[in-house]
């Protein structure tokens, strides 16, 4: 019944949130290992077919849990090498991991936003206040 009231939104927005949750792990992550000698920073990505796939994945994700979009794109975990490592090895830069993390926890929040509003417009429906 709430799937054809949000013609699937409801779900693409959990899966949204669920790699958003992903995504913070890996990112905080880096951020614990930013002294450990040898530890690569990773990041998890969507595939958008667009370009070539990264060339040092370590595995995927399980599939229920696509960001918005196309059904087709699958977060991956993958070594973000944009930093040259440090002598010993580690290429965690933690101001540039606290970055990427705020601009997560604003994905995050809007569409924690994004949610709220559905189920706003369908308490609105079910009190006739519409």
């Amino acid at each position: 019944m709430i799937r054809s009231l949000f013609d699937g939104a409801v779900e693409q927005l959990g899966r949204g949130l669920a790699y958003a949750g992903l995504r913070h792990e890996v990112l905080t992550r880096n951020v614990a290992n930013a002294d450990t000698p040898g530890y690569r920073a990773q990041d998890l990505v969507v595939d958008d077919g667009l370009g070539p796939q990264a060339a040092s994945a370590p595995g995927d994700v399980a599939a229920s849990l696509l960001p918005l979009g196309r059904a087709e794109r699958r977060p991956r975990l993958v070594y973000t090498e944009e930093q040259p490592p440090r002598p010993d090895g580690n290429d965690v830069k933690v101001e540039h991991q606290m970055a990427v993390m705020a601009e997560n926890q604003l994905y995050h929040q809007a569409l924690t936003q994004v949610l709220a509003n559905h189920f706003a417009a369908l308490k609105q429906a079910i009190s006739g206040r519409v």
